[in-house]
């Protein structure tokens, strides 16, 4: 069976040479080249919203309330040392369909952008 996923290498601490923690994650996609997404941090107005844009059709998909402060994020990584990979295979189909308004590339994104550790994230 052919797998539509995508690709993380995960290195933790106990199992590297040195200590250190590895990350890597690839949208294994024949239309995803090298992109890299920069989102700065800022200070937000109370009732702000913000518009949510599916990551890889740019579609409309509606607006949230935006957090009054959000982190600068880069790729899927943020000023914290945050990082949120994914391995995207379609997902549950019984969980498809809903008045939603995140896709899973804006869920990463807000998410490193709202939070300053894994714990927070979850």
């Amino acid at each position: 069976r052919l797998c539509h996923g995508c690709t993380n290498l995960i290195v933790s601490p106990g199992a590297s040479a040195d200590g250190s923690t590895l990350f890597s994650y690839t949208a294994d996609s024949g239309s995803l080249y090298g992109t890299l997404g920069h989102y700065p941090a800022g200070k937000h107005q109370p009732g702000e919203k913000r518009q949510i844009w599916e990551w890889d059709s740019g579609k409309y998909l509606g607006e949230i309330d935006e957090a009054p402060y959000t982190y600068n994020v880069i790729g899927n990584l943020n000023e914290h040392g945050l990082a949120i990979g994914e391995t995207t295979f379609g997902g549950n189909e019984t969980l498809h369909g809903g008045a939603g308004v995140m896709d899973y590339g804006n869920l990463i994104w807000i998410t490193l952008q709202r939070s300053k550790t894994a714990r927070e994230a979850i």
